[in-house]
């Protein structure tokens, strides 16, 4: 990501496409790293390390496609099978356009979000 004072509200809900050009479904979470510089009465500062992209469902929304949630086994069993389709691109490979997000990968070389 090329922006550096990019607010990262604005990314969720943002439509991905691949390197192709074939969507890949919308931006639903984002990945950080704390290994910034140290601030005072808060410790190592975040970084976007990168954003996961998926098709996106209602187990999402709730964080029942987290591994180490569980709900109701309707909606874990949904939450997990979306989980397994969702992918992680790290933030050297998308580029962000008004209405999009480009990422730099093709689909089938993308690894998943929950590996």
């Amino acid at each position: 990501m090329t922006t550096r004072d990019l607010r990262v509200a604005l990314l969720f809900g943002r439509a991905a496409v691949d390197a192709d050009g074939r969507p890949i479904g919308r931006v639903h979470d984002v990945r950080l790293r704390r290994d910034g510089p140290i601030i005072p009465g808060f410790g190592p500062g975040l970084r976007v390390e990168g954003i996961i992209i998926g098709r996106g469902s209602i187990a999402n929304r709730l964080g029942l496609d987290r591994p180490d949630i569980a709900g109701p086994w309707p909606l874990d069993l949904l939450g997990k099978r979306a989980a397994q389709r969702d992918k992680f691109v790290p933030c050297e490979n998308v580029e962000l356009h008004p209405d999009f997000i480009q990422c730099n990968q093709r689909l089938h070389d993308m690894r998943s979000a929950h590996e």
